[in-house]
């Protein structure tokens, strides 16, 4: 029978138990090794079931599952002293993914470029990156290693499935998490491959005009601007009874205001909420509301620019720059001037 040496001194016992504090009862081998075991010690901790190895030279100080929290620290480890949460992860860990996202999704890590891809094989359930723009990371003992939010944000709208998912991420590191966007421009310029460069350019440039979400800059975009529609403020603050809240999009000059709402089906105790909100803008700023779905305004916006623009011609807008967007476009029907090549 096998037992654990009486080698384990108390700074031994002090080194350890402030590592496995911070990383989740999760260590690597060579933290062990510094922090005063030996070789012989952790096999026999794995041996009697003590601690379990959860990858080559990773361990787990615990029997049963890993938590998502203990599965990073894992990841990580195993990936090396220059590797890096990344992608969704980082998002997750830095707060900018939100509550619960991306914790049933693949761990993203970044290595460096010139990482030997061969030694992340048993790396079950990770996706690896290898970054030319990554050189290893940087940070206060025992965090756990994420790439910067700017790098992360990046990296999302670069890898990002669709144009309204990588605005999403745009925005959620703008407006959630206040990071600056000239940030931002100044990091993709020092990026020398990135597929969406003139499309982030123009999505940051909207983001500081306070277009927030991806249905918005879809009003501003496939609505107004294709249409000839005049300018809105976007989130303008409006006070009342209910509070301070900001309406989507309000034309002042015109007494009217345009709420959108992102969810294809909404609650019934929602709705009423709308409603209500919807009074308030009447009382406080004078000023009618029109509200629009997703399904309005991604699918069918030149029937929401023909209505809208007779809610604005019936306010006193004269309508001189609406336009059809193409042939058909039933904003013609108003007056509108020739197509917009």
């Amino acid at each position: 029978m096998h037992f654990l040496p009486e080698r384990d001194s108390a700074l031994t016992e002090v080194h350890l138990a402030l590592i496995l504090d911070k990383q989740h009862q999760v260590i690597s081998g060579a933290q062990a090794r510094a922090a005063g075991l030996t070789e012989e010690q952790v096999r026999w901790k794995v041996k009697s079931g003590r601690w379990q190895c959860r990858y080559r030279g990773t361990y787990a100080t615990f029997s049963g599952p890993l938590t998502r929290q203990a599965r990073l620290w894992a990841v990580v480890l195993r990936a090396g002293g220059r590797a890096a949460l990344s992608h969704q992860s980082a998002a997750e860990v830095l707060g900018l993914a939100g509550p619960g996202r991306g914790e049933s999704e693949p761990i993203h890590v970044t290595v460096p470029v010139q990482s030997n891809p061969e030694r992340y094989k048993d790396l079950d359930g990770v996706v690896v990156h290898r970054n030319s723009n990554w050189r290893g990371y940087e940070a206060e003992l025992l965090d756990l290693p994420c790439t910067p939010i700017v790098m992360t944000v990046l990296d999302l709208v670069d890898s990002a499935a669709t144009l309204d998912d990588a605005y999403d991420w745009l925005s959620r590191a703008v407006t959630s998490c206040n990071l600056p966007s000239e940030q931002i421009a100044a990091q993709l310029a020092e990026r020398k491959k990135f597929a969406r460069r003139a499309w982030l350019s123009d999505a940051l440039a909207d983001i500081g005009e306070g277009i927030h979400f991806p249905l918005e800059r879809r009003w501003a975009r496939d609505v107004e601007r294709a249409h000839g529609l005049p300018r809105a403020t976007r989130q303008a603050r409006r006070y009342g009874p209910d509070g301070s809240r900001r309406l989507d999009n309000f034309y002042e000059p015109y007494r009217l205001c345009v709420e959108l709402d992102g969810a294809a089906f909404q609650r019934a105790e929602d709705l009423d909420l709308n409603r209500r909100r919807d009074n308030e803008t009447l009382i406080a700023a004078d000023a009618k509301t029109l509200r629009y779905g997703f399904n309005e305004v991604a699918n069918h916006p030149c029937d929401q620019a023909e209505q809208f623009a007779r809610a604005l011609i019936r306010q006193g807008w004269p309508a001189g720059p609406l336009k059809p967007c193409e042939p058909g476009c039933p904003v013609a029907s108003l007056g509108g001037g020739e197509v917009q090549g």
